[in-house]
């Protein structure tokens, strides 16, 4: 048994660094994003207060922000300037912030759900194109809202459904240097590929429910809640490459982020923590 249990670990394509050290002045609600910024820089989203931390490239905590402003924090993202996106579940709103935490903006309306151009219902995820445009998984709506660089709309597609194209829950999002869009259809266990434009392209699917994706270098990774593991997609072959984690190595895993040395950040909902993994040798 022991040589087994050995042996199970070497096949591990990623083996654990440990996990972010979090103040005990932070009051850990549920993991739910993690982000690297191009500086190094390390931010946290959690449901609990402040909602918002950084971390340097080091993972010593600087600071937190937030207080009261989040119902149920959910996606986070940096863009080319540093500044950082959020999404809020619960408010319906997007927020963008500085790198220290002063609110830059918001989109939509606090505390109003809506289906048009100036609202959202639920969004959960959003990524930048090569341009700077946001994409916004817009949960609520069914639908994935297109963005410029200063928030004005630009377009939509989809719609609550189970055919090409439509969403139970368009949950995390994922965005390659083609700008092809993958989009975690949490619900219809599926993973579905658009072009910039919102052109269906494909369905990637047999590993169960996606919560978060991430592109990382040929290869989409997709982290699956439900079962606590990570599938690796081959971008261009759509097909499941690799599949590691159990409910002994992660707690529901959620959204992800890399570094610059390759190093995975993996937000565990259930573990309250953000695990960092080394690809293994």
């Amino acid at each position: 048994m022991h040589l087994l249990f050995a042996l199970a670990l070497a096949a591990q394509p990623y083996a654990s660094q440990g996990f972010i050290q979090i103040p005990p002045e932070v009051k850990l609600g549920a993991m739910s994003a993690v982000e690297v910024a191009r500086d190094g820089s390390i931010y946290v989203l959690h449901r609990g207060e402040p909602p918002l931390i950084k971390f340097d490239s080091q993972r010593k905590y600087l600071k937190g922000w937030g207080d009261g402003m989040f119902k149920v924090a959910h996606g986070l993202k940096a863009d080319r300037a540093g500044n950082i996106w959020t999404t809020d579940n619960g408010n319906h709103v997007l927020r963008q912030f500085s790198s220290d935490g002063v609110l830059l903006k918001t989109l939509g309306e606090v505390g109003i759900a809506g289906p048009d151009e100036k609202h959202f219902r639920s969004p959960d995820d959003l990524v930048f194109s090569s341009k700077g445009d946001i994409y916004v998984a817009d949960s609520g709506n069914g639908r994935i809202v297109h963005l410029d660089p200063t928030g004005k709309y630009l377009g939509q597609w989809g719609k609550k459904g189970k055919g090409e194209g439509e969403f139970a829950t368009a949950h995390g999002l994922a965005i390659d240097r083609q700008n092809r869009v993958y989009v975690a259809d949490r619900g219809n266990n599926r993973v579905q590929v658009f072009d910039s434009a919102g052109k269906f392209l494909a369905v990637w699917n047999g590993f169960g429910n996606p919560f978060g994706l991430l592109v990382l270098g040929k290869q989409l990774l997709v982290s699956e809640g439900d079962v606590n593991k990570i599938f690796h997609f081959g971008l261009a072959s759509g097909k499941i490459e690799e599949q590691w984690g159990d409910s002994q190595m992660l707690q529901l895993p959620h959204l992800m982020s890399v570094d610059r040395r390759g190093n995975l950040y993996v937000a565990e909902v259930n573990g309250k923590r953000v695990q960092i993994f080394r690809r293994a040798k």
